[in-house]
């Protein structure tokens, strides 16, 4: 069944909101078997919306469109639906009921202004426990699905309503099967080189390479009607795909980097302290973003002044004059520090260069080391990014994420060149 996803919202067309839930869609619905033929984008224009609903119904059977239902005056996609399909509006007293149900869940009346959201174009179908959400069915039997712009709630109607009512209306022969692992530390071009062949005797199966700020998202994929069979397969790919890559596939699946080290420390039953300097706390905000790191993570200190390094982390005055904060033996102590002051397992630190300022013919920006402590002793890193600021710092991160991970891998990692 073939699929397509219309997204309305003249921030979208402007740049001046990322737009996510075409791309959580096709997450969604490609590996139930339904193909999306395309993705429109349109702004809050009437004659827009119009001609996206008729390109889309011309390529599909059936179309999920995002964004336009709220309560203000530029929401304009029922009413373009409404004229669109020939259809008057009215108040649908099932979408009142929903959105008193929807303000009494945190506490509030609804407030003036907002049950405009009501005005639905004649015979429409609310969608259950939906504060914005509808469907409508074209003549041919199409079925178009308006859902709310805002992620969250677009992610859940499509989840619990859209993909079940699609599932019962087509029932697809045939599913997508996938297997989805992350590789940091590799440009696109040499992950290619490396997996060259890896689907030879294979041509049912694609693999696909997706840039994914700083690292790189690998999909191996097959359309088929013995989902079983096909997943055995795509596992033996991978296991060949990650021995071709040589330890640089960091996760799997929808796990990120920071929830591949979540789940190894838990399981290692170790605790950790960071120690940061020019990431800001965004490592700790990367592990923090993962549930369960209240399990492991015991602190995380942003010491950005020499003094901070000092005071807090016991680094050595003698260390930063003869080194610089920004050398190999003051993230040696800062990560001894932060591992000692704190009585945990380990202790993982960063300092550098992120720029755009701050370089020197020595150090130029970009140069950032890394220090991780355990029992067994410290071992440093050494990297230079290029990049902006924002890019310098999250390469860090990720990168102190990874030394983490080759060590929760392997041990004996500690003491190796």
């Amino acid at each position: 069944m073939r699929g397509v996803i219309v997204c309305i919202g003249d921030e979208l067309i402007s740049g001046r909101v990322e737009e996510q839930n075409s791309r959580f869609a096709m997450s969604r619905l490609s590996p139930l078997g339904f193909l999306i033929t395309s993705a429109i984008w349109v702004g809050d224009d009437m004659q827009a919306i119009a001609g996206a609903l008729d390109q889309a119904l011309d390529q599909a059977d059936f179309v999920v469109v995002s964004g336009g239902l709220g309560s203000t005056e530029d929401d304009i996609t029922a009413k373009a639906a409404a004229r669109h399909f020939g259809l008057e509006i009215a108040e649908s007293r099932r979408m009142i009921e929903n959105l008193r149900e929807c303000f009494e869940a945190v506490g509030r009346q609804v407030p003036p202004g907002v049950e405009r959201m009501a005005q639905l174009p004649q015979g429409a179908r609310v969608l259950d426990k939906s504060c914005a959400g509808f469907m409508l069915t074209t003549p041919a039997g199409q079925p178009v699905y308006f859902l709310p712009g805002i992620p969250a709630e677009n992610h859940r109607l499509l989840e619990r309503q859209v993909l079940p009512d699609l599932m019962r209306l087509f029932a697809p022969q045939e599913v997508t099967v996938s297997r989805k692992f992350t590789v940091f530390g590799l440009g696109e071009s040499e992950i290619a080189q490396r997996l060259d062949g890896l689907t030879a005797g294979y041509p049912e199966v694609s693999v696909g390479y997706y840039p994914v700020f700083p690292a790189e998202e690998v999909l191996l994929s097959t359309r088929t009607s013995a989902p079983h069979e096909a997943e055995v397969l795509l596992n033996e790919l991978y296991a060949e795909a990650a021995h071709r890559l040589g330890g640089k596939v960091v996760a799997q699946g929808e796990q990120s980097l920071a929830g591949a080290v979540a789940q190894r420390m838990i399981a290692e039953e170790l605790t950790l302290a960071l120690a940061e300097s020019c990431t800001g706390g965004l490592i700790g905000h990367l592990i923090t973003g993962v549930a369960g790191a209240s399990d492991f993570l015991d602190r995380g200190l942003v010491v950005y002044s020499n003094r901070a390094k000092m005071d807090l982390l016991g680094v050595e005055a003698r260390v930063l004059e003869k080194y610089g904060a920004v050398s190999a033996e003051t993230a040696a102590q800062m990560a001894a520090g932060a591992r000692l002051e704190s009585g945990v397992d380990l202790g993982l630190a960063v300092t550098g260069i992120a720029g755009p300022t701050g370089g020197t013919p020595d150090k130029p920006v970009g140069t950032v080391y890394f220090g991780l402590a355990a029992e067994g002793g410290v071992k440093t890193v050494h990297r230079r990014f290029m990049g902006s600021r924002g890019q310098v710092k999250m390469q860090s991160a990720w990168t102190a994420l990874d030394l983490l991970r080759r060590y929760l891998e392997d041990h004996a990692f500690l003491h190796r060149p």
